[in-house]
Formats: structure tokens, C-alpha cells, sequence
């Protein structure tokens, strides 16, 4: 009797001693696996966080070079037309001091700036809104016919030098021109003002590396 109580008791020692070393085990390898799989989810979610603001970084900076492209063509539009407002004047005074051979000459010249514009603009075009263009396309259609009257009315001053009405016709038709420009003008500057500037500090926050800290610690 006593060696049955024996036996058993030792069995249940043994008994006891593999279920806490089953135990042991079985969360042993809960706790590798969990960990295991948090570590892997963590190092994914790091790899997925960098590439998503890699990405988003990329795609802004090309937004800000196709900004800063728009921005450059736009001020040398604005810059030619300064030019041609400017020969303007002169051709205006040239002709009312009676040179007109001068006169002429500026008028080419004008012609040829206005062409420098026109070339420009059709270089940049892929800078631009399809309504801008569209706009921009109709004063130019306006201007090139104001510049072949203006050279008409130039030939009939040079025509006859004596008829006061053919400079006054001239002079009136310039002054269309020149409000077709003027007009031009305002229209190019309200589209620069229209663009979107980056400020300095998201400019800062493109230049920092995925994974430094902002602040110093």
C-alpha cells in the first residue's frame, strides 16, 4: 500500500513537474513569437512611413520646380512687354519730331519684340493653365492685328508727309495698341500673383532627412 502511495505521488511530482515545464515552454514561445512579429510589424511600418514621405517629398519638389519654371516664363513675358511699351514711346516721340525713318526703324523693332513674346509663349506653354493660354492666344491675335495696321498707317504718313490727319490716325491707333498691351500686361502679373509660394520653412522641412530628429536634444 504504502509503495502504491509512493509510486503515485511520484508520478504526480512528474506529472506536475511537465505540465510547468509545458507551460514554461508553450509561453516561452508566445512570447518569442509575439515579439518576433511586433518587431517585424514595426520595422515594416518604418520601411512603409519612409517610403510614403519620400514619395510625398518627391512629388512636391517636382510642384515646386514646375512652379518656379511658370514663374521665370511669366516675368520674361512681363519683361518683353516692358520692352515693347518702351519702343513704343519711342517710336511716338520719333514721330513727332518728324523722323520717320527712325520711326520705322522702332516699329520693326517693335514687330520683332512682339514676335520674341510670341515665341516665348509658345515655348512655356506647358507652364500654363489651358484658360491663360486660351486668353493669352486672343490679345495676341489682337495684337498682331494692331501691328499691321500700325505699319499701314505708317506707309500712308510716309505717303503724305504734309496730311495732318494721317499722324493723327496714327497716333490713335497706337494708342489702342497700347492699351491692348497695358491690358496684356495686367493679365500676365495677376497670373504670377496667382501662383502658389512655398514658404521658407516647408522649403526647411525638404531638406531634412527621413529618420533625423528636428530639434536639437
Amino acid at each position: 500500500m504504502s509503495e502504491a502511495i509512493y509510486y503515485f505521488a511520484a508520478g504526480a511530482t512528474l506529472l506536475v513537474i511537465w505540465l510547468g515545464a509545458t507551460y514554461w515552454a508553450v509561453n516561452f514561445f508566445i512570447r518569442q513569437v509575439t515579439q518576433q512579429s511586433c518587431q517585424e510589424f514595426r520595422v515594416r511600418m518604418r520601411n512603409e512611413t519612409e517610403r510614403a514621405v519620400k514619395l510625398f517629398r518627391e512629388g512636391l519638389c517636382e510642384q515646386i520646380v514646375q512652379q518656379e519654371n511658370k514663374s521665370d516664363a511669366l516675368a520674361r513675358l512681363y519683361a518683353t512687354l516692358i520692352d515693347q511699351l518702351r519702343l513704343g514711346r519711342e517710336f511716338m516721340a520719333s514721330l513727332g519730331e518728324g523722323e520717320r525713318a527712325q520711326a520705322e526703324k522702332q516699329l520693326r523693332t517693335i514687330r520683332g519684340t512682339g514676335e520674341h513674346f510670341s515665341e516665348t509663349f509658345q515655348k512655356q506653354g506647358l507652364f500654363f493653365s489651358e484658360e491663360f493660354t486660351r486668353t493669352v492666344k486672343d490679345m495676341l491675335t489682337q495684337q498682331k492685328t494692331g501691328q499691321e495696321r500700325l505699319e499701314e498707317l505708317l506707309r500712308r504718313v510716309q505717303r503724305e508727309p504734309q496730311n495732318p490727319l494721317a499722324v493723327d490716325d496714327l497716333k490713335k491707333e497706337w494708342g489702342q495698341f497700347e492699351d491692348l498691351l497695358n491690358k496684356l500686361m495686367d493679365y500676365v502679373r495677376n497670373e504670377f500673383r496667382r501662383r502658389n509660394p512655398v514658404s521658407g520653412m516647408m522649403m526647411k522641412w525638404l531638406s531634412e532627412v527621413p529618420g533625423e530628429p528636428t530639434h536639437p536634444s
